[in-house]
């Protein structure tokens, strides 16, 4: 289950081999695309000396681009040195079928290959990269949980909000990635064998006068065995200024996530079960941070045949505006609850359709814990679901991997 989670999520299904000189060239990618109604949206805000209330914008219905997995292309090759030793390289972009930009959804790039761009060297000990690479908490977290990342309504969109335009990118080349699951100017180590995934990585800054400015580091763990897994992951982006302890309120663009999970296939059966914290503008020196989302979510899977059907359920609470509501008298820092239920049917082993319906309850506080994915409204409040209401979700689409 994992193994197959972290192909797909991250790399895509391989095919298409390409003989060269010594080694080989594998061209592979995944094409998501399809429909989704969304019964309210979130509209221009009131705020009065009581908090902040949304208006509800209205209903929406429109093309969706990767509602499970992400649309991506890519490159990757392999030479075998001799000795068990391999060198390799990774070149992977993402892309928005709705309008063939080079854009992932919450991942904001205008880069060919602004997912991965990486250069490795590895053996039976493991791999090390440099380059643009895919963070290894993240990776660790595939496997529990609850819908396996999908780019709707799970909790990856917390971990893109975390990090959106976090000081990651920029370093001395001018990029700028909205989204920390792709971790630039970085290198790490991995090891993937006998059940086990272990990595570490450093992002460098790249800032002069400063040795962490816009650096970062993470590291991620996952074992499984007998049908058991279990999985952790921490994982640090600091913004491209240097924080002030005196700083109550950073408004730099830090980032701290971590989590913990764990799950258990059985026969057609699944269970996973994940617990994550996600901190923004987080300031690692007096620990103060505009938002704390805490999430806990459970997810179940049923296969028969070529059908899986996956229940998953998360409650989420954005603590950390709570937190500043005691200094400013604004009742912030809500819950967010979430059903999905979500059909998948594989046509083959490349193609399958699937159908979706959640609904969401947001407090009328809620914060960051309320942007869960859906349809991107331009003259409305985007992706987030309605504070105060429950949004509900349905969505139909295709996917298949080449």
């Amino acid at each position: 289950m994992k193994k197959q989670l972290i192909a797909l999520a991250v790399c895509g299904a391989f095919c298409g081999l390409a003989q060269a000189e010594g080694g080989s060239v594998t061209v592979y990618g995944i094409v998501d695309a399809g429909l989704m109604t969304q019964s309210k949206t979130t509209g221009a805000p009131t705020t009065t000396a009581t908090g902040t209330t949304y208006a509800n914008a209205g209903s929406a219905t429109g093309f969706v681009d990767a509602q499970m997995l992400p649309s991506i292309y890519g490159f990757k090759g392999t030479e075998d040195l001799g000795g068990g030793l391999k060198a390799g390289f990774t070149l992977e972009g993402g892309l928005d079928t709705a309008n063939g930009l080079h854009n992932s959804p919450g991942v904001l790039q205008t880069q060919i290959f602004g997912r991965e761009a990486k250069l490795t060297l590895g053996g039976d000990w493991g791999t090390v990269a440099a380059g643009l690479q895919v963070d290894p908490a993240f990776v660790a977290n595939l496997g529990t949980e609850p819908r396996g990342d999908t780019d709707a309504l799970s909790s990856l969109e917390h971990w893109i909000f975390a990090t959106f335009a976090n000081g990651s990118g920029p370093g001395s080349n001018g990029v700028t990635l909205q989204g920390g699951i792709f971790d630039a100017n970085s290198i790490s180590y991995t090891y993937a064998g006998n059940g086990l995934y272990v990595g570490a990585l450093y992002g460098f800054g790249g800032i002069a006068g400063s040795s962490s400015a816009n650096s970062q580091y993470s590291i991620g763990a996952s074992y499984s065995t007998m049908g058991i897994t279990v999985a952790a992951g921490y994982v640090e982006d600091k913004a491209n200024v240097p924080a002030t302890a005196t700083t109550s309120a950073y408004t730099g663009a830090n980032s701290e996530i971590w989590h913990v999970g764990a799950g258990y296939e059985f026969g057609q059966f699944a269970v996973r079960l994940q617990y994550s914290e996600f901190k923004f503008n987080y300031n690692p020196l007096n620990g103060s941070a505009g938002d704390v989302v805490k999430d806990i979510g459970v997810g179940f899977d049923w296969k028969v045949g070529a059908n899986k059907l996956n229940l998953a359920y998360y409650n989420s609470k954005d603590t950390g505006a709570a937190k500043a509501a005691e200094l400013t008298g604004f009742p912030l820092g809500g819950k967010t609850n979430e059903w999905a239920i979500a059909d998948f049917y594989s046509l083959s082993k490349r193609t399958t359709l699937y159908a979706q319906l959640a609904g969401v309850k947001a407090d009328q506080d809620a914060g960051d814990s309320a942007a869960l994915g859906g349809i991107y409204v331009t003259n409305a409040g985007g992706l987030a679901a309605l504070p105060g209401a429950t949004t509900t979700y349905f969505g139909l689409g295709v996917q298949h991997t080449f």
